[in-house]
């Protein structure tokens, strides 16, 4: 069912991005019963479920698509990516909502380092996976101009996504989400980013801590679970910096849930913060490259993950009532073709041997990947 409100919104695109656009399903109104004895929508008392509600929530690191990827994927017609998507897509698609950090603009061009931009069919390409919001703000959003952040709130839009961390000018740059009737808050912010933008109107989230409070005072009592993407650490660094810790208690305090990170382009491991309020805040600091060209062999490797989260009936927020993170494999041959993302359980020794990287002398073992992804699904535990 997911799969086709996502499909069906291709058709159906209301103007607007983040928080300005309706993400919520429509309801056929009831006509309300008299009887004293019923609720406000008809139903009798003694049949309004008093069952707590379980929501999953997927996370992934940075799609960060590189011109070979875009190369790989050219057809007849234009692009298709979705062949890089089709094994992880079971994963994805299965979580009621599951937001992906998209790295570059999407203007319709194959842009290469360091300016980077990559074909509007990314965004279709996300859709049919699974996504339902696409975090806009990193250092990389900027790199083709106003413009660019604008083709890609509209590319991502038509595919029937939310975005979340930039605006056009015409709407808030967070957004709220319901699933059966449980609300679920997103803001997300940048460190900085690679160039101006040139306009006054378009903007891209940027980490300041006064703004961010702000924001949570705002979108807080709107919510019934609030999520925040940060773009911030050091590239490559296996470790997460001071500044990351020091930003991650304070967004706990101030109302965050989960804090969700990109940037580094590694694995960085979760911690549990007590946040004050009577409960703990899940933050992964770096959920690593989703899927790249970049050609080391930690960068081959990033995280998906997947939480189950559990409320009341009257939708306030109890606890994780789990939490797990599966590796995700960006794998590709000799010559830079057919990337594809593997779930690392289904990754083996021989694909390791076959992967590209061995082309430029660069090791390359599933052994290590397996290793590396039981250091993070040991932060993950209580």
């Amino acid at each position: 069912m997911k799969r086709l409100i996502a499909f069906l919104a291709v058709f159906a695109m209301l103007a607007g991005c983040g928080g300005g656009r309706d993400n919520l399903e429509e309801t056929p109104d009831l006509q309300p019963d008299m009887n004293e004895n019923a609720d406000n929508n008809g139903q009798p008392y003694d049949e309004v479920s008093q069952e707590n509600i379980f929501l999953t929530l997927t996370a992934v690191g940075d799609n960060l698509i590189h011109n070979t990827l875009s190369f790989d994927s050219r057809i007849e017609t234009g692009y298709d990516f979705s062949h890089i998507y089709s094994r992880i897509q079971p994963l994805i698609s299965q979580s009621d909502i599951a937001i992906v950090n998209q790295e570059v603009p999407l203007d319709g061009t194959v842009g290469s380092y360091p300016t980077l931009s990559a074909p509007t069919e990314v965004a279709y390409a996300l859709a049919w996976c699974g996504f339902d919001v696409a975090s806009l703000a990193n250092n990389h959003m900027s790199d083709k101009g106003a413009s660019g952040v604008v083709s890609t709130i509209n590319a991502l839009q038509n595919a029937g996504l939310t975005v979340v961390g930039a605006s056009d000018g015409s709407c808030e740059s967070w957004t709220v989400i319901e699933r059966e009737g449980v609300k679920t808050g997103f803001l997300s912010y940048t460190y900085g980013l690679n160039s101006g933008l040139g306009s006054s109107e378009v903007s891209v989230n940027t980490i300041d801590m006064d703004s961010i409070k702000n924001d949570i005072e705002k979108i807080r009592p709107m919510c019934d679970f609030l999520a925040v993407a940060m773009h911030w650490g050091t590239e490559y660094s296996q470790t997460p910096s001071d500044s990351q810790r020091e930003y991650a208690s304070f967004l706990a305090q101030w109302g965050a849930d989960l804090i969700i990170g990109h940037h580094p382009h590694v694995l960085q491991p979760a911690e549990w913060i007590d946040n004050g309020r009577g409960g703990e805040t899940l933050c992964i600091y770096s959920l690593g490259n989703f899927v790249s060209g970049q050609r080391e062999q930690d960068r081959m490797l990033g995280g998906i993950l997947t939480l189950k989260l559990e409320f009341a009936p009257d939708h306030s927020f109890i606890g994780f009532s789990d939490a797990d993170i599966e590796g995700a494999v960006t794998h590709f041959t000799y010559g830079d073709k057919q990337f594809e993302i593997y779930p690392l359980s289904e990754y083996t020794e021989e694909l390791a041997a076959v992967h590209g990287l061995h082309k430029y002398g660069l090791p390359f073992s599933c052994g290590y990947l397996t290793e590396r992804m039981e250091g993070i699904k040991e932060s993950l535990l209580r």
